[in-house]
């Protein structure tokens, strides 16, 4: 019965309207086993709930199938927006299934990681898919995983639990950064690092300092990594970067994320320095609107939402067949805007350094 005190609309009714047994009416509705039934009749059928208003009960069908006809997604912090457009990937790929998507975030926390899992595992969700694992997650995610009939790592892998991933080539991304820089003439460079036990930020301070080393730059000293991926971050890692480097100071600045390279243009701005005239900056992710930033933002692209679609199909196949192995990698590519360019003297920066001081 609905709230106003009319009949709800029933399977039967489709199936009656629709001029097909009720079981035909179930098979045209289930994405799964849909393909055991005619395009005619399954036209007939979407075209009777629609004009009956009819809305199936998933709690009941995923009872009667033992599933929630749920994913969980975690990630790090909602706040980034790289983050949406991956959960919106998954979302569409695991919808053709008749899966929706549960959403929560850990803020960088093993606890509050801990606890989300805890809680999808409660709700029987049918997979999960974490996009904010870190090293010092390891046993927690190994443990989880023998749990639930599918777990996905997304973006961040954590290589020694040998779980299921869906990555990007993140050593190959670092490289390309490197390469870049010496291609314009830089020759002192910088990195703003991301927490030290994220194992993508690792793979991309490894694949840059190749690079460095083949193109001949030099990397400056940065005592510290970033706590989080934030803004706030990259600007206190700017004011690092400098103070540690003041004979020194690097031409061009490699931030791990673009939230980070943001703050670091920030920095730049507050000492009266400018990106790219004075300093060259590049983030990684090509998150949402950078390109419409000034000066929009040079970075590696890593395709968020084709991240979530490839994430969402491991999902799938793994709900198909538990014991199944998926890792996938995709690869890295520069995206050059106008925050990276030709340097200046090496003489004139420290002069605009002192002079902002």
């Amino acid at each position: 019965m609905n709230v106003d005190g009319t009949r709800s609309v029933t399977l039967k009714d489709v199936a009656r309207a629709a001029g097909v047994h009720v079981s035909t009416a179930s098979r045209a509705l289930d994405p799964a086993k849909s393909w055991r039934i005619s395009p005619e009749t399954i036209a007939r059928v979407n075209l009777a709930v629609e004009r009956l208003g009819y809305t199936p009960d998933m709690i009941a069908k995923g009872l009667k199938r033992g599933t929630t006809m749920m994913v969980g997604v975690v990630v790090p912090d909602l706040e980034n927006p790289f983050w949406g457009s991956m959960i919106r990937g998954i979302g569409e790929q695991v919808e053709e299934r008749g899966l929706v998507t549960v959403v929560t975030e850990t803020l960088e926390s093993h606890d509050r990681l801990a606890r989300a899992l805890n809680s999808l595992l409660s709700r029987r969700v049918d997979a999960v898919v974490v996009a904010a694992a870190r090293n010092t997650d390891l046993y927690l995610l190994s443990e989880f995983a023998e749990k639930i009939p599918a777990l996905v790592l997304a973006v961040r892998n954590i290589t020694a639990s040998g779980l299921p991933h869906v990555t990007q080539d993140d050593r190959h991304g670092g490289e390309l950064v490197g390469v870049h820089l010496a291609e314009l003439g830089h020759k002192v460079v910088a990195q703003l690092r991301g927490p030290g036990d994220i194992e993508l930020f690792e793979h991309r301070t490894e694949g840059f300092r190749r690079a460095a080393a083949t193109g001949g730059l030099v990397e400056v000293t940065v005592s510290e990594s970033a706590r989080e991926v934030t803004v706030g971050e990259g600007r206190r890692l700017m004011q690092l970067t400098f103070g540690q480097n003041r004979s020194n100071p690097p031409t061009a600045v490699f931030a791990h994320a673009d939230v980070m390279a943001i703050g670091a243009i920030e920095e730049l701005e507050a000492r009266g320095l400018r990106c790219p005239d004075d300093v060259s900056v590049i983030g990684y992710d090509d998150a949402p609107l950078v390109s419409h930033v000034n000066p929009p933002l040079s970075t590696i692209r890593l395709p968020g939402h084709g991240l979530g679609r490839a994430a969402g199909r491991a999902v799938v196949r793994m709900i198909d067949d538990p014991s199944a192995s998926y890792a996938e990698t995709i690869p890295a590519e520069l995206i050059a805007r106008g925050s990276t360019a030709a340097p200046p003297s090496h003489e004139a920066l420290i002069a605009r350094l002192e002079a902002a001081s």
